[in-house]
């Protein structure tokens, strides 16, 4: 029996959830799909209305996974033949480049901001890390395995990498490739899928599923015992739902469960075809589970599968869709504090990120335009704008996909220059001699941490300097000593010098003050 009656009793499982679900806005992703098989073939599909649009054939190509990068830009397609990688431009189906250097690739995951693609390599049992952005290879690590990978998956943050390598799953760096942990397995793990803090592995002997949390060390069985060999596992992007797909190329079926309720279900019948592939789409309500010789759909809003209409009837090895990454919602709560020519900005990040980590926001001031912009940090500072003139402030957030609408203004702000500083209390001097000279003493209150100077001066030259530095507010002790010259002075005549003191905080202007200090004549 054909995958689509395996889709059969799923339809009813997941009415509720299609009734209830609605489409996310600006999404950058063209609303496709892509199939690739074992000999050559590249098919996009229109996942509006399930019907392939576009076919490319690759002569003597052997494509065994593919990917979409989160903007449906484009597409990478791993070819076995060639133990390369091939980049099509997702718009036109067209290729753009061939990276080449793999080793027998059999599975590609990306980064969540699509910059690096991580390629598992079966006979050499390693990853290759590709730089996207030049379509070339970075590096290389080793799986220190006698067994070969059969699967990978990025973590959401984008700094680790989970691969199914034997009886193992493998946790390493994305940076370095150095081994973070290791989940031991009760047997040969053939697939790996992430929700939002856990890792679900597929294992097929004997039949089990275990789970992880993302950030522990050990693991739990959620099923086994069940029929058939688990080749493929997915969860839905809103994490409610996990699949299972089993069967090599003789037997086979999909199977479901949600979440939290350690109950999996067959869903339908088996198959004369295993699961090759399982893809679901952003809004987590249509499920496509392709065979070797079909894909099968669940449509949105119905409770009867179809076929992808026009899919190629031999040989499918992958089935993926458009991640729905759209343009990132405005942030809020602009805060704006005004300071010397300078605004100090703080804002709340959008509840909605797009789908897709934010990469940078750019605060504007109006008039004029001036910008600050940080590359996660929701705080930044404003300069080179106009003492006494009136400021409103607006915030953006960019992703992969685009740019956010601007926030809301913030209150209107005026930068004027702060002379509290400039008042610096100094307390009168005392005098005292001594053998290394003469010690002028004063106590000095200051408002923060900086560096505090003293210099006494006659007729232009300096007898004494002294620089200190202090951690934080209070009043400070400091001694100035006029030596060698300054004694000498002193055994001639009374001398009247001029004490400056002066504060230079860590953040505002310098403070200063004089006065006139008058050191006897020593006989």
């Amino acid at each position: 029996m054909r995958l689509v009656r395996i889709l059969a009793m799923l339809a009813v499982a997941m009415a509720a959830t299609l009734a209830g679900t609605t489409t996310a806005s600006a999404a950058t992703c063209l609303g496709s799909g892509y199939l690739v098989t074992s000999d050559g073939t590249i098919q996009r599909f229109s996942i509006s209305t399930n019907t392939v649009t576009t076919t490319v054939e690759i002569p003597g190509a052997n494509f065994v996974d593919v990917a979409v990068s989160p903007t449906g830009r484009t597409l990478y397609a791993v070819d076995s033949n060639g133990d390369a990688i091939r980049v099509f431009d997702a718009t036109t189906g067209l290729a753009t480049v061939t990276i080449s250097g793999f080793s027998a690739p059999i599975a590609i995951a990306l980064s969540p901001d699509a910059k690096r693609a991580y390629v598992a390599n079966e006979t050499a049992r390693t990853v290759t890390v590709v730089d996207t952005t030049t379509d070339t290879i970075a590096r290389s690590f080793s799986l220190s395995s006698t067994s070969a990978p059969t699967d990978l998956v990025v973590s959401p943050d984008g700094s680790l990498v989970y691969i199914t390598v034997g009886d193992a799953l493998q946790v390493r760096s994305t940076s370095d490739g150095t081994l973070q942990k290791t989940y031991t397995l009760a047997g040969n793990a053939r697939a790996v899928a992430l929700s939002a803090t856990k890792a679900y592995t597929a294992i097929d002997t004997p039949f089990q599923v275990e789970s992880a949390l993302l950030s522990g060390s050990t693991s739990e069985m959620l099923f086994d015992g069940m029929a058939g060999q688990p080749r493929k596992i997915a969860i839905s992007p809103d994490g409610a739902t996990l699949y299972v797909g089993t069967g090599a190329m003789d037997v086979g079926s999909l199977l479901s469960a949600t979440i939290g309720s350690n109950t999996l279900t067959q869903v339908g019948t088996t198959t004369s075809f295993g699961v090759t592939s399982i893809a679901v789409t952003p809004d987590s309500v249509t499920v496509y589970a392709a065979s070797a010789n079909e894909v099968a759909v669940l449509p949105r809003g119905t409770s009867t599968p179809t076929t992808l209409i026009g899919a190629v009837s031999r040989n499918i090895t992958a089935v993926a869709v458009c991640p729905a990454v759209t343009d990132p919602g405005a942030p809020t709560a602009v805060t704006a504090v005004p300071g010397d020519a300078t605004v100090s900005l703080s804002w709340t990040a959008p509840v909605n990120t797009g789908g897709a980590p934010i990469t940078l926001y750019t605060a504007t001031a109006a008039p004029d335009g001036a910008t600050c912009s940080t590359t996660g940090a929701t705080t930044c500072l404003v300069t080179g704008l106009k003492n006494g003139t009136g400021y409103t402030f607006t915030v953006t957030a960019t992703n992969i996909a685009g740019t956010s609408a601007a926030s809301a203004a913030s209150t209107k702000v005026t930068p004027r220059r702060d002379n509290s500083a400039r008042v610096l209390a100094v307390g009168l001097p005392t005098i005292t001699f001594t053998k290394k000279g003469i010690g002028i003493a004063t106590s000095i209150t200051v408002t923060g941490a900086g560096t505090i100077a003293q210099v006494a001066t006659f007729k232009g030259d300096r007898y004494c300097n002294l620089s200190r530095r202090v951690a934080a507010a209070g009043t400070y002790r400091v001694r100035c000593v006029i030596k060698t010259a300054g004694r000498l002075l002193a055994k001639k005549r009374a001398v009247s010098y001029t004490l400056r003191s002066t504060f230079s905080p860590t953040n505002g202007l310098v403070a200063s003050n004089s006065q006139t200090v008058r050191v006897p004549r020593r006989r």
